[in-house]
This record gives structure tokens, sequence and C-alpha cells, in this order.
């Protein structure tokens, strides 16, 4: 059998197109997926910059409230005695 003999089936040539073209698709798909995905990252990592600054606020005037008691305790324990 020569090679200038071997025929392919027209639904193979079909077939083959039609998964062609679902890659592509699937492909799309997937990089708009990547995309969105991206954006929800940037999304979140500045909403956890938000939220790391203002937990670090927070543990300052913690610590300053703390700190005040502290003081706060002393004089209440010197006009007992």
């Amino acid at each position: 059998m020569d090679i200038s003999e071997a025929k392919i089936p027209f639904s193979t040539i079909v077939i083959v197109l039609v998964q062609l073209v679902a890659m592509v698709a699937f492909a799309t798909n997937l990089s708009a997926d990547i995309d969105k995905t991206e954006a929800e990252i940037v999304r979140h990592d500045a909403r956890l910059t938000a939220i790391e600054s203002t937990m670090n606020g927070q543990q300052v005037s913690l610590a300053r409230i703390e700190e005040n008691l502290k003081h706060i305790r002393i004089a209440v324990d010197k006009m007992g005695e």
C-alpha cells in the first residue's frame, strides 16, 4: 500500500475538527477564569492590607488602654490605703 493511496474518512476529519474547536473553547474559558482569579487575588490582597493596618492600630490602642488601667489601679490602691 502506497501512502498516496491512504484515505482518511470524512467522519474522522470532522471529529478532529470538533475536538480542536472544543479545545480552543476550553483554553479560552480557562484563560478567562485565570484572569478573574488574578483580579480576585488583588482585591483580597488590598482588603487584607486594610485589615492588617486596622489591626495594628487596635493593638496600639489596646496597649495604651492597658497602660492607663495600670495607672488607675495604682491610684485606686493608694486611695484605699
